[in-house]
């Protein structure tokens, strides 16, 4: 299966996004001017409006999860081979997820052991912890998600991977005025949906819940469907540079404008289950239709390598702020020295760690299935290194 071309701008602004969730948990423990402003609270001033809008970048990434599976597995028109894109799916996601849980638990067994004793602290721990490595955490949120809690993000991750085999083929083959109904329907339902349950569970679970973002994930599946019509449509004429930058500062300004109109909602986290989805749709469109400067910058070694270690930078930092923590090194001297360990050990981990337990993985599961079938002969997406 070839790898999809313009990935790499994508890639890179994968790093961005995952920063502004770090800049989110990290911030108000390095700055007292932050503090007291809760996940839970409608933000208010300033600082309540950066610290908390940034969360978003959970729905950009569930939005990019669809628009860049869609393009490795559907693309080619080809019937989607289970087993590979759940062997492959497993080999990215897995391996550093489970080692971070494994480093992330002593921190609840010592919590519950001081709330409930050895025996009772024990058995809690070791409940919560099971459920991390099923990954069925965030369905029960108040009670299961007390390891590691950026993992709620994963769970989701795993929901869709579920429903892709399924879903995806099905929306792949949407065009014309049908690809652009069902993108509505699946915008209001979906928003729908989660604002009409707001006042039925609790906060965390009308975040964090899977079914609630299930449709930003399929809207990125049908813009990537959407995507590759256009091109085929144009052949080689190409968008000219001014319309995808037009297009991108459209989506600039969106988001600037939205993190302004977060009080006028009054209520906590207005935009974290896709609300913005169609200024996300803007960028991605805009960073991978044609190449721009800033496109051009994105595919340069560093960001694309920053963006490979995204995924590193998202499971670490939580625990890293611990450790901080623990050893009281949270003065605002201590925040660079925060940010470079965190970025230096995401890079590490991608290199050293993800990329060779991946490929082993990959080439494992092609051993086998050779063993298996040695008349059939397939490709392999495990090089694709932008999810």
């Amino acid at each position: 299966m070839p790898m999809p071309q313009k990935i790499s701008p994508l890639t890179s602004a994968r790093f961005f996004l995952a920063s502004f969730v770090l800049f989110h948990h990290s911030v108000r423990t390095f700055f007292p001017g932050f503090s007291g402003r809760g996940a839970h609270r409608v933000p208010e001033g300033f600082l309540g409006i950066v610290s908390f809008a940034f969360p978003v970048a959970v729905s950009f990434f569930y939005l990019l999860s669809g628009y860049v599976l869609s393009l490795v597995y559907l693309r080619d028109g080809q019937a989607l081979n289970k087993r590979r894109f759940f062997t492959a799916r497993f080999a990215r996601l897995y391996p550093l997820y489970f080692v971070m849980l494994v480093i992330a638990t002593p921190e609840l067994l010592m919590w519950e052991v001081r709330r409930h004793g050895m025996k009772t602290g024990m058995i809690k721990t070791a409940e919560i912890f099971a459920a991390n490595v099923a990954m069925t955490q965030v369905w029960y949120p108040s009670r299961l998600l007390r390891i590691n809690p950026p993992s709620w993000s994963l769970c989701g991750e795993i929901f869709f991977y579920l429903c892709f085999p399924l879903l995806g083929p099905l929306l792949w083959k949407l065009s014309g005025a049908r690809l652009w109904m069902t993108a509505l329907t699946l915008y209001v339902g979906g928003q729908a949906l989660v604002w009409g349950m707001r006042t039925e569970l609790s906060f965390e679970m009308a975040m964090v819940l899977p079914p609630f973002h299930l449709s930003t994930f399929a809207l990125g599946i049908l813009l990537a469907r959407w995507q590759t019509l256009q091109q085929r449509q144009r052949g080689k004429e190409r968008m000219r540079v001014w319309q995808v930058n037009a297009v991108l500062g459209l989506s600039v300004g969106g988001v600037a404008l939205s993190a302004c109109l977060v009080p006028w909602f009054r209520v906590a986290a207005p935009y974290n289950n896709g609300l913005l989805a169609p200024i996300f749709a803007g960028f991605i469109w805009a960073l991978s239709t044609v190449s721009t400067p800033l496109s051009d910058w994105l595919c340069g070694r560093w960001p694309v390598t920053l963006g490979n270690s995204s995924y590193a930078l998202y499971l670490i930092h939580t625990p890293m702020l611990a450790l901080f923590q623990h050893f009281q090194w949270v003065t605002h001297a201590f925040y660079p020295v925060y940010l470079a360990l965190c970025i230096g050990l995401s890079v590490l981990s991608f290199h050293y760690f993800e990329t060779p337990v991946r490929l082993w993985f990959m080439e494992s599961f092609h051993a086998h299935l050779t063993r298996n079938t040695p008349r059939t002969i397939s490709s392999c997406p495990h090089r694709l290194q932008s999810l």
